[in-house]
C-alpha cells in the first residue's frame, strides 16, 4: 500500500507579517514624501515664473508710458498757485520734501498722451512698502485735494530708483533740474531692487 505524506503548508508569523508592514509603510512614506517634495518643487517654480512675469510687465508698462510723454502741464486749481510741471520726478520716495510738494503723492509724476479724440492723462509711479503703485488722476486739471486711483503694479520690491538724463548727457536726480531748461529728460534710468536681492535696471528713452 502507497504511503502518501503531505506537507504542511507554513504561514507567516507575527513577526513576519509585522516587518512587512512596516517595510510597506517606510516604502509610503518615502513615496509620499518624494511626491510631496515634487509637489512643493512645481509649486515654487510656479510663484517664481509668475514673479518674474509681473517683473517683465511692470517693465513693459513703465515704459509703454514714458514712450508718451506730453508737454502739457497741470493747472493744479489753487489760486495763484503755478501750475505743475509736465514732468516731476524725484530719485527715491520722499525726496525733496523741502519743495513743498508732498512726497507721499508719487516718487515720479507726468503727463501722458491719449488716444486720438481723448483727453491726455497724468499718471505717477510710486514705492510703498514693498510694492510698486502706479497712480491714475481722474483729471487732467485736479482740483485741490483730489486723489488718485491707486493701483499695485508690482510687489516684493525693497528699493525704487530713477534717473534723468539732461540734453548735455548728465543724469539728475530730480526734475526739473536746477539750470535745465528742457521741460522733459532725455532718458530714464529705472532701478529697482527686489526683494531677494536682485537688482534690474532700466533705461527708457524719451521721444525727441
Amino acid at each position: 500500500m502507497r504511503e502518501f505524506h503531505f506537507r504542511r503548508q507554513r504561514g507567516l508569523t507575527l513577526i513576519e507579517l509585522m516587518v512587512a508592514v512596516a517595510l510597506l509603510a517606510l516604502i509610503t512614506s518615502m513615496a509620499y514624501r518624494g511626491l510631496d517634495s515634487v509637489s512643493r518643487s512645481g509649486e515654487r517654480s510656479l510663484a517664481e515664473s509668475d514673479h518674474w512675469q509681473g517683473v517683465a510687465l511692470f517693465f513693459e508698462r513703465i515704459g509703454a508710458d514714458i514712450a508718451q510723454p506730453s508737454r502739457r502741464p497741470v493747472r493744479p486749481g489753487a489760486e495763484n498757485a503755478a501750475p505743475l510741471a509736465e514732468w516731476w520726478g524725484r530719485s527715491v520716495a520722499g525726496a525733496g520734501a523741502a519743495t513743498g510738494v508732498d512726497p507721499a503723492a508719487a516718487q515720479l509724476e507726468f503727463t501722458r498722451k491719449s488716444p486720438r479724440g481723448r483727453d491726455e492723462i497724468r499718471l505717477g509711479y510710486r514705492l510703498r512698502d514693498d510694492k510698486i503703485e502706479l497712480l491714475l488722476w481722474p483729471v487732467l486739471d485736479r482740483a485741490p485735494g483730489t486723489q488718485p486711483e491707486v493701483y499695485v503694479v508690482l510687489e516684493g520690491v525693497g528699493s525704487l530708483h530713477f534717473r534723468y538724463l539732461d540734453s548735455a548727457g548728465a543724469w539728475q536726480e530730480i526734475w526739473p533740474a536746477a539750470g535745465v531748461r528742457e521741460a522733459l529728460p532725455r532718458a530714464v534710468a529705472v532701478d529697482i531692487t527686489l526683494k531677494d536681492g536682485v537688482t534690474l535696471h532700466r533705461l527708457f528713452a524719451l521721444p525727441t
